[in-house]
């Protein structure tokens, strides 16, 4: 199916050779909400430049409404961009500052007020429009930022880690506006970010991006449920999804169940069954894989019994290195090959460190990873 809004092998090459973006396919659709997340230098922000047209495309094509929009100019584009750093002319009241594109156009006085009224309404930042943004907190700038964003009433809007410069308080409450103000406007919105906590709650679609290659790019429950690979299931989830070496063996004679050993000795074990079992038991049998589980899927021997996974995982003993009370939950840390391990359980674990303590991992929520490629087997 052809899509109106895509890009096709869009890449960004340097003169020394280096690509900063390769091979970026995307399609989006009307009225979604985009979210590029990935670590620094991942290649986000240069590719949310290249849509905007602050960056010249190397390679590929980028369609916007039908339309071929490499060598178009940024304001030829009709697209907004929100910045991290808010972007507004100091000497100018916020009333200047969203009338400002419209000033630019020669609209009628009359139909800039009433504009700006309007945005000021939905924003919520009627009151301050007389103000210089030198007397507005961070999150006032951001609402007139983005009030002179939608007032151009563009295509799309872009925005570039537009929360990034708040508190955290902020951001939680900025988080709840922008999920508020893409429903009333009722259109596509592109954004970068590095918090993974900002792409899980606002967007329709995730693009997890690494050394300027998409990894994945689909909506956030699938993108935590069933991440592509080893990347993407460590880079979304807080805390991060556990990883151990383990070897795959048959289950005596049946063939719809396979052991997964693992630990230093290979002595811990958990049992996967039903088509995951099979495949692995006749696939990969004697092979080394990476299996993965996140921390709300390690359960105590109460919680194991309860969900009817006990008999599948025999119980793992370790010894716990810290513990974090977070009110509604609690989290233990242990090591495992070297590697710092979390589990989340209810707040009434009183397990301390230096203690031991049993754990049962839930056999349907386990990832295995190929240990060569390291992309999702299932």
């Amino acid at each position: 199916m052809y899509v109106r809004n895509h890009t096709e092998n869009v890449s960004k090459k340097y003169g020394n050779g280096n690509f900063a973006v390769r091979e970026f396919n995307l399609d989006i659709h009307d009225k979604e909400f985009i979210i590029f997340v990935g670590p620094s230098g991942c290649g986000k922000s240069t590719t949310l430049r290249m849509i905007a047209g602050l960056e010249d495309i190397t390679d590929g094509e980028l369609w916007i409404d039908g339309q071929l929009c490499n060598y178009l100019e940024p304001q030829q584009r009709e697209m907004s961009m929100v910045f991290q750093n808010y972007a507004l002319y100091p000497n100018m009241t916020v009333y200047g500052n969203i009338a400002f594109a419209l000033k630019i156009r020669k609209v009628p006085k009359a139909e800039i007020d009433r504009q700006v009224h309007e945005v000021a309404k939905i924003l919520e930042i009627e009151h301050l429009l007389d103000r210089r943004p030198s007397a507005l907190s961070g999150g006032q700038k951001q609402r007139v930022a983005i009030g002179s964003a939608i007032i151009r009433q563009p295509k799309a809007f872009l925005m570039d880690e537009p929360l990034s410069n708040l508190d955290a308080k902020l951001r939680t409450q900025m988080r709840v506006e922008l999920a508020k103000l893409h429903k009333k406007l009722n259109t596509t919105i592109i954004y970068v970010t590095h918090d993974q906590t900002e792409a899980m709650t606002l967007a329709s679609k995730i693009v997890v991006m690494k050394g300027g290659v998409m990894q994945q790019a689909a909506a956030p429950t699938a993108i935590y449920n069933h991440p592509a690979n080893k990347f993407v299931a460590g880079f979304i989830g807080s805390p991060s999804m556990n990883f151990f070496e383990a070897e795959v063996k048959e289950f005596g004679d049946k063939k719809d169940k396979a052991i997964l050993s693992f630990g230093e000795d290979k002595s811990k074990k958990v049992i996967i069954d039903g088509p995951r079992g099979e495949i692995l038991a006749q696939s990969r049998n004697s092979q080394k894989v990476i299996m993965g589980i996140r921390p709300e899927d390690i359960t105590d021997y109460e919680d194991a019994v309860k969900s009817e996974f006990d008999q599948k995982s025999i119980g793992i003993t370790e010894t716990i290195t810290a513990r974090e009370m977070l009110g509604s939950e609690v989290f233990l840390y242990f090591d495992e090959d070297g590697e710092s391990c979390s589990v989340r359980l209810k707040p009434s674990n009183q397990t301390r460190p230096n203690e031991k303590m049993t754990f049962y991992f839930n056999p349907d929520k386990i990832h295995i990873f190929d240990i060569n490629t390291e992309e999702n087997l299932f």
